[in-house]
C-alpha cells in the first residue's frame, strides 16, 4: 500500500495507487563507509601527486616523474568513480540534472557483462 504525503506530515493511504511500492523505482545508495574509503584513498593519492611535483621541481627523477603520474592518475580514478556513484545516486533518485554519456555508457557496458556472465554461469 502507498503513502502520499500531503502538508504536515498528514499521510493517506491509496491502495494501488502511484505511491505503491511495486511502482516504486529502485534507489541506488552506496555505502558510507565505501565512500569514505574512497574519500581517504584520494587525499593520499592527491599528497602523492604533490610529492611527486616537488620531487620534480627539485631533482627530476624517473622515480619522481612516475609518483607524479602514479599520483594524478590514481587521483583522477578515485573522482571519477565517486562522481560515478554520485551521478547514479541522483539519477535513481530522479533528481538527476544533467545526463553525463560516458558514465551511462560504463553502466550499459557493466550491465551487458554482467547479464553475460549470468547466461554462461545460469
Amino acid at each position: 500500500m502507498g503513502t502520499l504525503v500531503i502538508g504536515n506530515h498528514n499521510s493517506v493511504n491509496i491502495p494501488g495507487g502511484a505511491a505503491s511500492e511495486a511502482d516504486a523505482p529502485t534507489v541506488y545508495k552506496v555505502k558510507f563507509a565505501l565512500k569514505a574509503v574512497a574519500f581517504v584513498a584520494a587525499v593520499v593519492s592527491l599528497s602523492w601527486f604533490f610529492q611527486g611535483w616537488r620531487e620534480v621541481n627539485q631533482a627530476p627523477s624517473l622515480a619522481s616523474f612516475a609518483l607524479l603520474v602514479f599520483g594524478t592518475a590514481l587521483t583522477m580514478f578515485i573522482l571519477a568513480l565517486m562522481g560515478y556513484w554520485t551521478y547514479f545516486e541522483e539519477k535513481s533518485k530522479g533528481t538527476l540534472k544533467k545526463r553525463i554519456e560516458i558514465y551511462e555508457v560504463i553502466r550499459c557496458r557493466l550491465q551487458n557483462r554482467k547479464q553475460g556472465e549470468k547466461e554462461h554461469h545460469g
